[in-house]
């Protein structure tokens, strides 16, 4: 049996990584949970990943900072944004900047965590990432 494809998950609030956490699990991955773009990057260095789920709205390094760092560095790793919107940009704003800046997907908050579960099944599955 492979073994189960490794998802980062970048989030900075502790509640919503759990949740991701337990909904990836549940469908076979293995989730990598961080609470910041810095530990996003560190983990990035360390090891691939299927995926990048990351929030778009976070102290620091924001998640759109976080997408353009990893799009230098790493242009094929498929990247999930998630966003409840926050203080700069309309939720609308926010999520076309993600897109343009290499996310494939914006989810907004509060959805569905079968919904990304279904988003990651598919990029997974793609014949590149089967090949990887």
């Amino acid at each position: 049996m492979p073994p189960s494809p490794d998802v980062l998950v970048v989030d900075d609030v502790e509640a919503v990584r759990v949740s991701l956490a337990e909904a990836l699990c549940e469908a076979g991955y293995n989730p990598v949970c961080v609470a910041s773009a810095q530990e996003a990057l560190a983990e990035l260095s360390s090891r691939p990943f299927a995926v990048a789920v990351t929030d778009i709205w976070m102290a620091g390094i924001d998640g759109l900072k976080l997408i353009k760092l990893i799009r230098e560095s790493n242009r094929d790793l498929p990247i999930l944004a998630m966003t409840g919107g926050g203080p700069r940009l309309t939720i609308e704003t926010a999520g076309a900047l993600a897109e343009v800046w290499g996310a494939e997907r914006v989810f907004v908050k509060p959805f569905d965590e079968d919904l990304l579960v279904r988003a990651i099944d598919a990029i997974v599955a793609r014949p590149e990432a089967r090949s990887a």
